[in-house]
């Protein structure tokens, strides 16, 4: 095989390298099922959906949850660090308050949207999905307006930059789907859509 051919080779290996890793390092959307260990999963099966304890919010319930358990699990720096190392970038638990949801099977689901930029970075709003029994799909639209579907599994963690892709939930149609909503920010300097959301978060509960 003569040098030309080697080095013709060689180039193409690299561009397929790089568009591969362009394709699938996107920093925008990130899903990880079997995220927790079992020992913290079996504890965050313990919160009770108990439709009493949550505010009925036309289309989910919703209740904050004070819970330290649920705090230090989702904030342990052996779950931290996967999401850095996956993401390849630094970031910190949020101050804002972690929020227990679940949609019924009559809920419309949730508009496309995206989430509202809270910091001078963009922060990652998280997806926990505790049980999910339903036919809801979450679907976002990437820069070229692809949309992609994913059903998320029970024990996944779904992470959505702030003012990046537009995204949406279908009606369960059946079911339940119930989940933790939570926030990993790349820094601790918020905006003021930071502190507008904390004053309609403690007027809302």
């Amino acid at each position: 095989m003569n040098k030309k051919r080697i080095i013709l080779i060689v180039l193409l290996l690299l561009l397929f390298f790089l568009f591969i890793n362009r394709e699938t390092n996107d920093d925008n959307i990130l899903y990880i099922p079997n995220f927790l260990d079992e020992k913290d999963y079996q504890e965050i099966l313990k919160l009770r959906s108990d439709e009493n304890n949550f505010i009925f919010e036309n289309f989910r319930y919703a209740k904050p949850l004070s819970n330290k358990v649920v705090n230090d699990i989702f904030y342990n720096d052996k779950y931290m660090d996967q999401i850095k190392m996956k993401l390849n970038k630094k970031l910190y638990p949020s101050k804002f308050p972690i929020e227990h949801r679940y949609y019924p099977k009559d809920s419309p689901g949730m508009h496309w949207h995206k989430d509202l930029l809270m910091y001078e970075k963009p922060q990652y709003e998280g997806i926990f999905t505790i049980r999910n029994n339903t036919k809801s799909i979450t679907q976002w639209k990437d820069s070229k307006g692809k949309i992609y579907n994913l059903w998320t599994e029970p024990n996944s963690l779904l992470l959505v930059k702030a003012k990046g892709y537009e995204h949406h939930v279908t009606p369960p149609e059946e079911g339940e789907r119930e989940i933790i909503k939570l926030i990993y920010t790349q820094t601790q300097k918020t905006n003021q859509n930071y502190k507008d959301e904390m004053k309609r978060f403690k007027t809302r509960y």
